[in-house]
């Protein structure tokens, strides 16, 4: 009887210990992800006369999680998870998609924008002289 006691005890006190109640939750967060339960999010690209337009809707990821980072011919396309105490914690993904992308796209004026848990990222059909990798601006409306 006095064990269970105990055990009650400090189940009420780690409870009551919102740090460690947000660092559990946020590892069990991590778990679920890691043992792959990736966000559901549709994928296409449309070719237009004048580029592709690539349509992410992924309605449960926030837009500050997105990520697009532009290539010479590829466009990279994800969603991270971070531990919200930590700036330098580790990333945890929560969707890739490596886009290849063919000679004549412009990789130097892509946009992107997110709208209504859309995201719209559109590549123009111009003179690519993209030389590294860099991150797109992705425009909230």
């Amino acid at each position: 009887m006095l064990i269970h006691r105990l055990l009650k005890f400090k189940v009420m006190n780690l409870l009551k210990n919102k740090d460690v109640l947000r660092s559990l939750l946020f590892q069990g967060d991590q778990l679920n992800t890691l043992a792959g339960g990736v966000a559901k999010i549709d994928f296409n690209i449309e070719n237009q006369k004048d580029g592709f337009l690539i349509v992410v809707n992924a309605p449960s990821i926030e837009a500050e999680q997105l990520k697009v980072i532009s290539d010479q011919n590829s466009l990279q396309v994800f969603a991270t998870i971070n531990h919200p105490a930590e700036n330098h914690g580790v990333m945890i993904p929560l969707f890739y998609r490596k886009v290849q992308l063919p000679i004549f796209a412009n990789t130097d004026e892509v946009e992107a924008v997110h709208h209504d848990n859309r995201l719209e990222i559109f590549v123009p059909i111009g003179k690519n002289s993209a030389s590294s990798k860099k991150e797109i601006n992705i425009k909230q409306i």
